[in-house]
């Protein structure tokens, strides 16, 4: 709910400066013309609202800095060229996994886990696919850099109450399948990407939701940054 407000705030308030900008070239006071050069600084101004939230860290110090770079080069301060460009998007990509899973693996206490009941996967230039049927998984973390990561994990259970899985994607992709009965909580953020999750509660789960035993729940951190993270049941 705090997330779908923020991006209301943000979306209302982007939308009534654009549409106060064109009020007042028509009246003569400013020439949008030249506004047009300070338009990155909607990226700084949505990164600082992002940065004020621990889950939006990394997309708000990514929206900061991409908006910083356009804004240098609109108002003519220094010019980037392409080869410039998608080094600096590398640095960044590589630095906001690290950042993902570091914090991922600090609230998780950082134990590496069983491989047998514990993803560490990594695709580079490459891809993965794995079907896991562990009854007692425990989750992990997962990483597509130039990839792509596909996981099924439709015959796995959690033996507790709850498994948390890191899932990052920079220009790649990771597609997840997991259980019906499972209850999947996303916390990824998709920067210039997508995070997604497609699943859907199971058959007839409104009618029986008071009767039946607590699903088992599948918590997703990381981002999608230039890529996408898919999840479906």
């Amino acid at each position: 709910m705090r997330r779908d407000m923020q991006g209301g705030v943000i979306s209302g308030a982007i939308i009534v400066l654009i549409g106060a900008a064109f009020l007042l070239d028509n009246m003569g006071i400013i020439s949008i013309g030249h506004l047009f050069h300070f338009w990155p600084l909607l990226l700084i101004v949505g990164g600082l609202v992002s940065i004020a939230t621990p889950q939006g860290r990394v997309k708000g110090v990514v929206l900061i800095i991409v908006g910083t770079v356009f804004q240098l080069d609109a108002l003519g301060i220094e010019h980037f060229r392409w080869g410039q460009l998608w080094p600096l998007a590398l640095i960044g990509a590589g630095l906001a996994v690290m950042w993902t899973t570091l914090e991922g693996h600090r609230m998780g206490g950082g134990n590496p886990g069983d491989p047998r009941n514990t993803l560490n996967e990594f695709a580079v230039f490459g891809g993965i696919e794995r079907r896991i049927t562990s009854q007692d998984f425990k989750g992990g973390s997962v990483t597509a850099i130039f990839g792509g990561v596909e996981l099924d994990l439709r015959d796995a259970n959690i033996a507790g109450e709850q498994a948390e899985l890191i899932v990052n994607a920079s220009f790649g992709g990771c597609e997840l399948r997991v259980p019906e009965s499972w209850e999947v909580v996303t916390h990824g953020q998709g920067i210039f990407g997508g995070y997604v999750d497609s699943t859907r509660p199971p058959q007839n789960y409104a009618q029986n939701a008071l009767t039946a035993a607590p699903r088992k729940m599948l918590m997703l951190r990381g981002i999608a940054l230039f890529g996408g993270v898919e999840i479906k049941n």
